[in-house]
């Protein structure tokens, strides 16, 4: 199941991020990696809240919260970013919860992907 789930999300042409309910990385994808500049091996297991990368993670509890709580099933933000190339762009992340067979929220799913550049 997890080899599945990982193809899946490396199939994705986005940058996908699973948290657990902690916030800890349980996968990050290769366009993630493209847009930070850290491999998955590095994030796996650590807090997202605890990265340096480009993105102003202080924003994204205000999305996170509300799809582990149950208060909503999908959140987005628009976020000033940096990539690891130094191009400044407007980040759009979307918030999902991830579900267990029993429809309990075990986490989220946050997709990544670049909106606009900045110049």
């Amino acid at each position: 199941i997890n080899a599945f789930l990982e193809s899946v999300v490396n199939s994705l042409t986005t940058g996908a991020v699973v948290l657990d309910h902690n916030l800890n990385i349980l996968m990050w994808n290769y366009k993630v990696e493209d847009l930070w500049g850290v491999r998955d091996d590095e994030v796996k297991g650590q807090s997202l809240m605890s990265l340096d990368i480009g993105l102003p993670l202080d924003q994204l509890p205000a999305i996170i919260r509300p799809c582990l709580s149950g208060e909503a099933d999908r959140k987005e933000i628009s976020l000033s970013a940096t990539n690891r190339r130094g191009k400044a762009f407007i980040c759009r992340v979307s918030c999902s919860p991830l579900m267990t067979h029993d429809k309990k929220r075990q986490g989220v799913i946050l997709l990544m992907e670049e909106e606009r550049t900045l110049d």
